[in-house]
């Protein structure tokens, strides 16, 4: 049978149809995960501890882990020193996750994304890598970890404007290894864009919506660095007077008419005035990259590990995975870490976490085995 040649418009609708139905595909098929045991039986997990991260990952290179644990470190000493931060740091040690392979970190965090950073876990504060991640490499990492390094330091109530202005500003963080040294304030062209569209400092202030469009959402973020970098570039002791009277509970409109000296009301004229000179400050923060060989070095239970795997199949971020298929995938993984161990210090965790969400929600004490994976 012959078969009519399509013509070229609609081959290229077909090309670009198939295309897309390839990549879907790709993004649902489940990848063959590695493997979490050698063949004798060993973990093939790794755990480094440092004084302010735990980094596990199935890389296969210790000398790359301990890398990667001190990138974090010397990020955490940049933040801890920068005051905007808050003077005390969060006690809690974030984990950090890297995977081994591309296709497995695709499949939980989808092809968008370069870094997760997820709050309030069962396990703590968690970071997710692919295996080319590090603490430098993703923006993404710096801000999230940014607003981690200041939850202690400002209200969770603080207004969007302010905890997005200041997470923004540390995000630009680069390391000078040969100076010694952690850059900060240098800027994207799209966030200088954004700071300069229509949208006045008195809208930017007030609650944010919760749905924005793509432009709405490029001026608030855009428009909210551009104040945190005016405020630290012009009135920096006045903003970090400003920034103590917030954490200890205060109106923030209050204690900006208390502390700033410029007023709310020409704030747009001073910001658009800063915007058209595009000269921007830079500040250092003078950091030594920690020795690695210092930090302690073990494996990662086979139980452990297939919790953790199991964790981060329950709160996958694809959204290419069903919620059934999140599920399935979390309890095999849950299962195995049972049956290894029962008693093992993730699903402890895990056991607390079930605890006190059945009192939340008021249910009875019995459970199943495999409840609280999704």
């Amino acid at each position: 049978m012959e078969i009519a040649a399509a013509p070229r418009g609609r081959r290229a609708a077909l090309r670009g149809l198939l295309a897309s139905c390839l990549a879907l595909l790709a993004a649902c098929a489940t990848p063959a995960p590695p493997a979490v045991v050698a063949e004798n039986g060993d973990s093939l997990w790794l755990r480094v501890e440092s004084e302010h991260f735990t980094v596990e990952s199935n890389l296969g290179n210790e000398r790359r882990v301990r890398d990667i644990a001190a990138e974090f470190e010397t990020l955490w000493a940049a933040f801890a020193a920068v005051p905007v931060l808050g003077l005390k740091p969060p006690d809690e040690k974030p984990l950090v996750v890297v995977l081994q392979a591309k296709s497995e970190y695709r499949y939980l965090a989808g092809e968008q994304s370069a870094g997760l950073f997820m709050q309030g876990t069962f396990l703590g504060p968690l970071i997710l890598l692919p295996p080319s991640g590090g603490a430098f490499r993703e923006t993404v990492i710096k801000h999230e970890l940014a607003h981690y390094m200041a939850s202690d330091f400002l209200p969770h109530d603080a207004p969007l404007w302010l905890a997005e202005g200041l997470a923004q500003l540390m995000e630009t963080a680069t390391y000078d290894e040969r100076e010694g040294e952690v850059l900060f304030g240098d800027f994207s062209w799209g966030r200088v864009h954004g700071a300069g569209l229509d949208m006045p400092a008195s809208k930017v202030m007030r609650p944010w919506p919760r749905r924005r469009s793509a432009r709405e959402n490029h001026e608030y973020y855009g428009r909210s660095w551009l104040i945190v970098h005016y405020l630290v570039d012009y009135h920096l002791q006045e903003f970090l007077d400003f920034l103590v009277r917030v954490s200890h509970g205060e109106d923030w409109q209050q204690a900006w008419d208390q502390e700033l000296s410029v007023s709310r009301k020409f704030l747009d004229k001073e910001l658009d005035d800063y915007h058209r000179r595009a000269k921007y400050g830079l500040w250092t923060s003078r950091v030594r990259r920690p020795d690695s060989d210092a930090y302690t070095v073990g494996t990662v239970s086979p139980s452990d590990a297939y919790a953790l795997r199991s964790f981060l199949h329950a709160y996958a971020v694809n959204p290419a995975l069903t919620q059934d298929k999140k599920t399935a995938d979390a309890d095999a993984d849950l299962g195995t870490a049972w049956e290894l161990d029962k008693a093992g210090e993730r699903m402890k965790a895990l056991s607390a976490a079930l605890e006190a969400e059945r009192a939340r929600r008021g249910l009875d004490d019995e459970e199943p085995e495999d409840a609280g994976a999704h």
